[in-house]
């Protein structure tokens, strides 16, 4: 008998509104971040030497080091003790004894 009612004028209208709100961000999301001013992000990690001292503590004590547990028992998170790692083998302080793609074995260079 009757057919569907027609939607208000002022809901299409909000509908509308918000598929262009919509675009308008997926458009923002297409561009991205510049790669200019305060979006560029440092990736230098500076120790000090407190930090480096406790460190090689802790490598003179064991006799196998993981960047794990340089971490736990230095208290620096995992990625920051890798680049001390790295860092130490370039000093020929470290050497690598074991790679694969998870885990880095390293033991004291004698």
């Amino acid at each position: 008998m009757g057919g569907a009612s027609k939607k208000p004028i002022s809901t299409m209208e909000k509908r509308l509104k918000k598929e262009a709100e919509k675009q308008q961000k997926a458009e923002e999301k297409k561009k991205g971040p510049s790669k200019t001013g305060k979006e560029v992000i440092s990736r230098a990690v500076t120790v000090d030497e407190e930090t480096k001292k406790r460190v090689l503590d802790e490598i003179k004590k064991e006799s196998i080091i993981t960047p794990y547990t340089l971490a736990t028992k230095s208290g620096i998170s995992i990625s920051v003790a890798k680049k001390i790692l790295k860092e130490l083998e370039n000093q020929n302080i470290v050497k690598l004894y074991s790679k694969n793609r998870r885990l880095e074995i390293y033991v004291a260079a004698s």
